[in-house]
C-alpha cells in the first residue's frame, strides 16, 4: 500500500503594504489663495529680472569675453581685373584657365601690324622734323654773313656821306671868297644827296637781314617744337604697340579667360582676373558688441570650412573705419520714419601668419571661422 501524500503547507500571509506617505495638502481657504499669488508673483519677478539682466547686460557680457568668434568671415586676396587698353583682334592667349603665372608673363596678345606701322610713321615724322631743324639752323651762318656785309656797306656809306658834307661846307666858304663857282658847289651837294640816299638804302638792307635772322630764330623754335611733338607721337605709338601684350602685373593665379584668339575687343575689355595667391587674409564681420577689446596686433586662430580640424594662425592687422551699412550704395537714413535698432557689423582684417601646410590649397571666398584672443601678450586687456 502506497504511502499517503503529505498534507499541503498552509498559505503564507502576504507582507503588509506600507502606507503611502502623507502628502502635504495646500493650505485651504484664504491661505491657499495667498500661497498661489505669492508663488506666481515670485515667478514673474524672477523671470522679469532674468529678462532685464539679459536685455541690459548682454552686450557687456558678450564684449567682455576673452575669445571672440564669428562665422561671418571669408578668405580674401587681391583680385586684379586685366583689361585691354587698345582695340584690335586677339592674336594669342598662351595661358590656360586657372593657370599659375609670374609677374611679366604674357597673358594675351593683340594683332600688332597696325600699331607697328604707327611706330614707323612716327619715326618718319620725327626724322622729318629733325631735318627741318637742321635746314633752318644752316641758314643762320649765311644770314649772319649778309648782315655783316650790309653793316660794312652802311659804315662805308656813312663815311662817304661825312666826307661829302665836309666838301660842301668847303665849297660854300670858297664861294664867299669867289674861289669857286656855283656849279662846283651844286655838284658837291648832289654827290652828298646821293650818298645820303645810298645810306638809307643800305641801312634798310641791314635791317631786313636782321629781321630775317630774328624770323629764323622763331623758325628754329617752331622746328624744335615740331621735334618734341614728333617725339611724343613716337612715344605714344610705342606705348600702344606695347599694349598689344597684356602681361601679369604680379605673381598669382588667373581665373577664367574671357577672350579667345580671333575675338575683337575694345579698350577696357576684360581679358581675365588675376588672383594674387598665395597671399591670403580673412575679412571677419564681427558684431559691434564683440569689438570691446578687439585691437590690432591681437592673435587669432582660424578654421576653414573646407579643412575641418585644421587651424591656421593669424593676427589682427586692421579694423574697418565704418560699418558695412555705411559703405552701402544707399546708406540707411534713420532720421525719418520708424526706427528699429539693428546690431551693426564691423569688418576686421586678419592676416594669415601660418597656414600649416595649406598655402597652396586656400582659395579666396572660402568660409572661415576666426577666433580672436583679446588678451594681449602681457596678459592685459585693451
Amino acid at each position: 500500500m502506497a504511502p499517503a501524500d503529505p498534507p499541503p503547507a498552509p498559505p503564507q500571509a502576504a507582507p503588509p503594504v506600507p502606507a503611502p506617505a502623507p502628502v502635504p495638502s495646500r493650505p485651504k481657504g484664504w491661505l491657499g489663495v495667498c500661497y498661489g499669488i505669492v508663488w506666481r508673483l515670485l515667478s514673474f519677478v524672477l523671470a522679469a529680472a532674468i529678462v532685464y539682466v539679459c536685455f541690459t547686460q548682454w552686450n557687456r557680457w558678450e564684449g567682455e569675453q576673452r575669445y571672440q568668434v564669428t562665422d561671418d568671415a571669408y578668405l580674401q586676396t587681391n583680385l586684379t581685373p586685366l583689361a585691354a587698353q587698345i582695340s584690335g583682334y586677339i592674336a594669342t592667349v598662351p595661358v590656360q584657365d586657372y593657370a599659375t603665372v609670374k609677374a611679366g608673363q604674357v597673358i594675351a596678345t593683340i594683332q600688332d601690324d597696325t600699331y607697328t606701322a604707327d611706330v614707323a610713321r612716327a619715326q618718319a615724322g620725327l626724322a622729318q622734323a629733325e631735318a627741318a631743324l637742321t635746314e633752318t639752323e644752316a641758314q643762320r651762318p649765311l644770314l649772319q654773313a649778309n648782315l655783316q656785309a650790309a653793316q660794312a656797306i652802311v659804315a662805308q656809306t656813312t663815311a662817304s656821306l661825312g666826307q661829302n658834307s665836309r666838301d660842301v661846307a668847303r665849297q660854300r666858304r670858297l664861294m664867299t671868297s669867289g674861289s669857286t663857282s656855283q656849279s662846283d658847289l651844286e655838284q658837291f651837294q648832289t654827290t652828298r644827296a646821293v650818298a645820303a640816299a645810298k645810306l638809307l638804302q643800305v641801312q634798310a638792307q641791314a635791317d631786313a637781314v636782321q629781321k630775317q635772322i630774328d624770323l629764323l630764330g622763331a623758325q628754329e623754335q617752331q622746328a624744335r617744337a615740331n621735334i618734341n611733338a614728333a617725339q611724343a607721337a613716337l612715344r605714344l605709338a610705342q606705348i600702344n604697340l606695347g599694349y598689344t601684350r597684356i602681361t601679369a602685373p604680379t605673381d598669382g593665379v588667373i581665373g577664367l579667360r574671357d577672350v579667345l584668339p580671333g575675338q575683337y575687343i575694345g579698350p577696357g575689355a576684360q581679358i581675365t582676373t588675376l588672383t594674387q595667391l598665395p597671399l591670403i587674409w580673412v575679412i571677419a564681420n564681427y558684431k559691434e558688441t564683440q569689438l570691446t577689446h578687439v585691437v590690432t596686433g591681437e592673435d587669432a586662430t582660424i578654421t576653414v570650412d573646407a579643412f575641418p580640424g585644421r587651424k591656421l594662425a593669424g593676427k589682427v592687422i586692421a579694423v574697418s573705419p565704418a560699418s558695412g551699412s555705411e559703405f552701402a550704395l544707399l546708406p540707411p537714413d534713420n532720421a525719418t520714419g520708424n526706427f528699429t535698432k539693428i546690431v551693426q557689423r564691423i569688418a576686421v582684417k586678419i592676416a594669415v601668419t601660418d597656414t600649416h601646410g595649406l598655402t597652396t590649397r586656400l582659395r579666396a571666398g572660402m568660409s572661415a571661422i576666426p577666433t580672436i584672443d583679446t588678451t594681449l601678450p602681457d596678459g592685459s586687456r585693451p
